[in-house]
């Protein structure tokens, strides 16, 4: 009878649901994230470190009473993530190489060579050999192998391939150490198009030197070659509409200009050129071939000047460049400036013989005028070794030229980043008219962006605002959730840009060493950085920097799913004793 009522008083207690309010200690929320999925299996560890004293979410959570993130570089949207913040750093055991950096151009035109830099940070491999492995589309098209020096060292190892088809080319860079485990990889993007540049060959006289570049150029089908070449006074001979260079407006329209013999042009043309550089953001490429002097030396930001003087023949290497790309030339008369202007970069060295006293030189340079670019060259008679089994003339020239014409900006220029988007993730998109950016002028002009699928299915429009200086302007997108090959698109007017965006769920990311940064970060939001191994100190951590108290909680006892293991052992036992009893 006793067992009876026991389980009709928890009954009755059930259907009445009696609230109680007590002073308790709720398990706090813990936010765990890593932006790489590739730390995936360190994230579930936290996890299960944490889940028996906390409430964890393996998702950015604002209102979360901690966030612990997991991995070596600061998280992506790190100002919304709520604090303290912890970050838990994976252990690097044995030798390792890590992809810190992976560089490559966003657009690149058909059958370009096109460089791909890495930047691999290198431990615990003093003496083995590195090698850098890049891939498209799963097929090794080119490596590089470098020797590390210390224990504890950065290497750069440059890659180069080819593209042979237009649209987006996926690349992925291997690291690999000789004896010891890979490294991870990281992945790039770039979009391949079968466009061509448009360049100006002007020549206030005939010169030898610019008559020999721009056969070069004119052979490569990436070009499409304008010229004037002056010959006499009021007399020119013209391949194509070519504008004279005091025109600011005309010579806009190319990507890049090249002058021979730039000594000889007047004031007008240099303003021309000036105005160019600065307005248009252009790049001017100056080919002496005698003495430098005259208006020209205005755009240099230097006049005074050295020479070789013995005329010895010398060879000139390209800066940066592979050994296997045999990128030199060979000139016998050089000059280069005494001084370089500030913030001058050096394109090529010559390198003197042995037994030869001149020092090298800094024969082809570039520095900034404005927004735009001048190249000069002081090898002054590089076009008389041009022959192809002792000088690198023509490629040498066609690769610096399109290094000039790409850098040109476009009148929009669009940016994001040149790398796999991780499906759904959210991404910046910046855009910039060049004309109203460069002149500080407010433009007035109707533009639209989307995001356009290559079917024609999907139009995900993107609001753009404006992002601090005079023609620039930033929308965010969100990535589809099907992968594949998506495009940008931002028109305005008459003018149009736009860009791939490759939609994967598995990316590989370069990693850069952000150690020291990190712990900073962490220290700022209450947190620290804990190694992986240390893993067991984290939970006691949490606590500390958590605070915890006992708060007035209001709960439901009747709502635990345990009353439901007396209340059936009642009645169950109830039924057995009085079927023993013979009752009904």
């Amino acid at each position: 009878m006793m067992l009876r009522v026991f389980a009709i008083a928890i009954a009755v207690l059930a259907a009445i649901d009696p609230a109680i309010t007590s002073n308790r200690t709720t398990p706090p929320e813990i936010s765990v994230i890593a932006a790489d999925p590739r730390d995936s299996l360190l994230t579930t560890r936290v996890a299960l470190q944490l889940s028996g004293a906390f409430h964890v979410f393996t998702a950015p959570l604002p209102s979360a009473d901690a966030t612990v993130f997991v991995g070596e570089q600061l998280p992506p949207g790190s100002n919304d993530l709520a604090t303290p913040v912890f970050a838990v750093a994976p252990d690097r055991d044995g030798p390792t190489a890590t992809i810190e950096s992976l560089r490559a151009p966003a657009v690149s035109p058909l059958e370009a060579r096109v460089p791909v830099d890495a930047r691999v940070r290198v431990t615990g491999a003093r003496g083995r050999r590195v090698t850098t492995v890049l891939r498209l589309g799963g097929i090794v098209v080119d490596q590089a192998e470098q020797e590390a020096t210390s224990n504890d060292t950065i290497l750069q190892l440059p890659l180069t391939f080819t593209p042979t088809a237009v649209g987006a080319a996926s690349l992925r860079v291997t690291a690999t150490i000789k004896g010891g485990a890979s490294g991870r990889d990281a992945d790039i993007v770039v979009d391949v198009r079968d466009a061509k540049w448009a360049v100006l060959f002007s020549d206030p006289r005939p010169s030898w030197q610019s008559t020999f570049v721009r056969r070069a150029v004119e052979g490569d089908a990436r070009f499409v070659v304008t010229s004037r070449v002056t010959t006499s006074k009021n007399i020119s001979t013209d391949v194509g509409a070519a504008p004279s260079l005091d025109d600011v407006a005309a010579i806009s329209r190319f990507d890049a200009i090249v002058v021979g013999a730039p000594e000889s042009l007047t004031e007008r043309e240099t303003n021309g050129l000036d105005g160019y550089l600065r307005r248009r953001g252009g790049n001017v490429v100056l080919l002496f071939d005698q003495r430098i002097d005259g208006p020209v030396q205005r755009l240099l930001g230097t006049s005074t000047w050295r020479d070789n003087g013995n005329g010895r023949v010398t060879i000139i290497k390209a800066v940066g460049r592979k050994p296997s790309d045999s990128a030199d030339m060979r000139a016998a008369s050089l000059t280069w400036p005494a001084h370089l202007p500030d913030g001058a970069e050096v394109l090529a060295r010559s390198t003197p013989a042995k037994g030869d006293t001149t020092p090298a030189a800094p024969v082809v340079w570039r520095t900034s005028v404005g927004a735009g670019r001048v190249v000069a060259s002081g090898a002054l008679d590089a076009w008389r070794f041009r022959d192809a089994t002792v000088s690198a003339f023509d490629g040498f020239w066609r690769t610096l030229i399109a290094d000039a014409a790409s850098a040109s900006p476009p009148p929009i220029a669009l940016y994001f980043i040149n790398m796999p988007i991780v499906s759904g993730e959210s991404f910046d998109v910046g855009v910039t008219l060049r004309d109203a950016a460069l002149q500080s002028l407010p433009a007035r002009m109707s533009l639209s962006a989307e995001l356009q699928s290559l079917d024609g299915s999907l139009h995900v429009p993107i609001k753009l605002w404006p992002n601090g200086g005079v023609g620039d302007l930033i929308g965010n997108v969100r990535a589809p959730s099907v992968p594949g090959a998506y495009r940008i698109v931002v028109a305005g007017d008459r003018n149009r840009a736009d860009g791939f965006v490759v939609v994967a769920r598995d990316v590989a990311r370069a990693t850069p060493n952000d150690r020291e940064l990190l712990e900073a970060w962490t220290r700022s939001r209450g947190g620290k950085v804990i190694a992986a191994s240390q893993l067991s100190s984290l939970p006691t951590a949490l606590k500390l920097a958590i605070h915890t108290s006992a708060q007035p909680t209001r709960w439901h006892p009747m709502h635990s799913l345990w009353w439901l293991l007396p209340f059936v052992l009642a009645l169950s036992f109830e039924w057995w004793w009085r079927r023993r009893r013979g009752l009904r």
